[in-house]
């Protein structure tokens, strides 16, 4: 079954990215199968904090590797100069400390994967898993309650937040100082913060 993609300037601009970035996207594969779908559409929770917040531990490291293939999609899709080996050591032990800490996200997280699984044993690569996952409109009445929607809010969307800034992604956007993210001390001169010369 195929899913549509309802693209418009207000939606890209809230997955905060453009329209050149979404024609670097690999679109063709954004397809999911009916009972896909289903497992996707399950209620899992609306409630605004993460599932079993008080439920801590540690994410495997197979886990990581799954969500932090994100990274990987998002460096090449979008065309993101940067060098994730040096980055996914960060990005593992801030997941790890989200597990850790209340309220722990690692119940979402495993939730997440087990999304990841189920959508890669029916695509053909990771490619079209990850475009499938992050895009793909799939009709609810209410998605943020869903499997897929929990996903995208807790675990895809927090996942590129905090690589693009982190990574040194952000630099490739042209963009310096900016409000909300960070990237190091000030007087550092890999800093975000600092502004244009």
């Amino acid at each position: 079954m195929d899913i549509t993609l309802s693209v418009d300037r207000r939606t890209l601009l809230k997955l905060g990215i453009s329209t050149g970035v979404l024609a670097s996207v690999p679109l063709a594969g954004c397809t999911v199968a009916l009972s896909t779908r289903d497992f996707l559409l399950e209620f899992v929770s609306n409630s605004d904090m993460p599932v079993d917040s008080d439920s801590t531990g540690v994410l495997s490291s197979e886990s990581f590797e799954k969500l932090a293939s994100l990274c990987d999609y998002v460096a090449r899709s979008w065309q993101l100069p940067t060098e994730l080996d040096a980055y996914l050591g960060q990005l593992e032990t801030d997941l790890q400390l989200k597990c850790r800490e209340r309220p722990a996200y690692l119940t979402e997280y495993e939730n997440a994967v087990r999304l990841v699984d189920r959508v890669r044993s029916e695509l053909a690569s990771d490619d079209q898993s990850w475009t499938s996952l992050l895009f793909a409109e799939i009709p609810a009445e209410d998605l943020a309650s869903t499997r897929i929607g929990r996903a995208r809010r807790f675990v895809f969307s927090e996942t590129i937040a905090h690589q693009i800034p982190i990574s040194g992604a952000f630099r490739s956007f042209g963009l310096v100082n900016y409000r909300g993210y960070f990237g190091g001390p000030y007087s550092s001169a890999a800093s975000y913060r600092r502004g244009a010369v």
